[in-house]
């Protein structure tokens, strides 16, 4: 890896933590508020964290101009193996919460291929 690939992922990452932050501060309100259900919220936060995902395998894979794929899957490796630690501190890891970070997982290689494919044309 040239320093310019580390530079744009770390771009890429500290950009996708700062709009983490953001959801989380919304929905949290929304959260305390009553607006919503603990369920629909739930299906919230599992859709938002599907598209930021998407977005962060899009926006590597754009700065970088190739293997699309490969961008998307290692920029949302780091991320999810820094959830996977946080989760293994915070609490057990189970099959529902694998099934999740893989999902995220894929989106952001889908992310990735649709940004390589978007700068070619």
């Amino acid at each position: 890896m040239n320093m310019n690939k580390i530079i744009n992922y770390l771009k890429c990452i500290g950009l996708f933590f700062m709009i983490l932050l953001v959801y989380l501060l919304i929905i949290t309100t929304l959260y305390y508020f009553e607006v919503f259900e603990y369920k629909t919220i739930s299906i919230i936060n599992y859709i938002s964290i599907i598209v930021m995902f998407f977005l962060l395998g899009f926006k590597v894979s754009k700065l970088e101009k190739q293997k699309g794929y490969l961008n998307g899957f290692l920029i949302s490796s780091m991320v999810v193996i820094l959830f996977v630690l946080v989760s293994l501190i915070l609490s057990k890891l189970s099959f529902s919460s694998l099934v999740y970070y893989l999902s995220v997982i894929l989106s952001s290689i889908v992310g990735g291929i649709i940004g390589v494919s978007k700068d070619k044309n």
